[in-house]
């Protein structure tokens, strides 16, 4: 299949990074994909790894008549020259540019919506339209798929749920050597039991509700808390406006800053957070349509205590492979924090738990083959 997988955004993270992972996951399975995103940073790694990336298009948000012809005429132009099979899409600017062009085409493509935010869908008419008219909507999470089925008129025939893979060569349990390397180079306790989570902080991933369940957890063991120490690795400067105070500021007003190991900044090989932890934490309030992270800690073997919200219901089996709390509770996290920190190491098993799922359903493989296979029926379903 030849396939165009079409983003708006022009920097790493989020959609624009899974876009990016699925061309190269698509390239290795033998289909001809390409990316569209503006800017020169993904044209950049792009060159770098050898995926094919395309900077023409703008993908400016807005009503912005000018910018949208100009895209559509070259959108138009390249997939009447590739004989393009499937354009697949995520968000507003590029699924509507996409619409719009395969309605003057002759030739027969389908159009495939890949969705991984959990915010509501506005069930208006022309969005209803624009969802009916695709061949997949591709749902990164269970509860993404029962909003659409919800949708009255919404046709719920063609909604999948595929939940993504990882590399469980590069994402595996740490050796001991491994993990006290990973320690020293983060300037770690290489003695402590650590809890640790990563991430932008802010509000959404609920960093401010870990720092205080932390504090109620050591507060609530007294001196069988000792041996436990909590790791942040957040970059402050992404906190943006409207956020919580620093994160240093709440760690003394909570009285545990001589706890707590805050790490800001770029980390080269996020593998090495992963490796010097003992149990990972998610304590979103929301969002999590899809968790990298999530996925990553589980790899690892690490216990993971995440918040029952967007995908972590679909990644932790509650109690088998990892324990959900409810969001923004930070009394309910500080009850789990306790118990794994009082029981431990009873709760590592958890975490092997949560690895051998990883190995058996969670594969980056597999997840290629799922995702071929979505597109395929697509296709057969627009030339039907």
């Amino acid at each position: 299949m030849k396939i165009a997988f079409l983003t708006h955004t022009p920097a790493n993270g989020g959609s624009a990074a899974t876009a990016y992972h699925n061309v190269r996951l698509l390239r290795q399975a033998g289909q001809e994909a390409v990316l569209f995103a503006p800017g020169g940073y993904w044209a950049g790694r792009g060159k770098a790894d050898g995926v094919p990336v395309d900077g023409s298009l703008e993908l400016r948000r807005g009503f912005r008549p000018l910018s949208f012809f100009r895209d559509f005429r070259r959108l138009r132009a390249f997939l009447k020259a590739n004989g393009t099979d499937v354009v697949a899409v995520q968000k507003s600017p590029e699924q509507w540019l996409a619409y719009f062009v395969l309605m003057t085409l002759g030739r027969k493509i389908a159009l495939v919506r890949l969705r991984g935010v959990v915010f509501a869908i506005r069930p208006g008419f022309f969005n209803r339209r624009l969802h009916n008219a695709m061949q997949a909507v591709i749902c990164s999470a269970g509860v993404i798929a029962e909003q659409y089925r919800a949708l009255p008129g919404f046709d719920p025939a063609h909604v999948t749920v595929l939940l993504e893979g990882i590399d469980t060569q590069a994402h595996r349990p740490a050796t001991g050597e491994e993990r006290a390397a990973a320690r020293k180079r983060l300037d770690l306790d290489p003695e402590a039991l650590y809890l640790g989570t990563a991430g932008r902080p802010a509000p959404v991933k609920g960093h401010d509700v870990l720092v205080e369940a932390f504090a109620l957890a050591l507060k609530d063991l007294g001196t069988r808390g000792a041996k436990a120490r909590l790791a942040v690795f957040a970059d402050e400067s992404r906190r943006g406006p409207g956020s919580y105070e620093s994160l240093q500021e709440l760690c003394n007003r909570h009285g545990v800053a001589d706890f707590v190991d805050l790490r800001p900044g770029y980390l080269d090989d996020i593998r090495d957070v992963y490796r010097a932890l003992d149990a990972y934490v998610l304590p979103s309030r929301g969002s999590e349509g899809s968790s990298r992270a999530g996925l990553e800690a589980c790899a690892h073997g690490l216990l993971l205590v995440a918040s029952r919200v967007g995908v972590l219901p679909d990644l932790v089996e509650d109690g088998k492979t990892g324990i959900l709390v409810p969001p923004g509770d930070p009394a309910a996290l500080s009850g789990v924090l306790a118990k794994l920190i009082g029981e431990w190491p009873a709760a590592r098993a958890l975490g092997d738990a949560a690895r051998e799922r990883i190995e058996a359903q969670f594969r980056e493989d597999d997840y290629a083959k799922r995702l071929v296979a979505i597109l395929e029926g697509a296709v057969a379903k627009k030339n039907n």
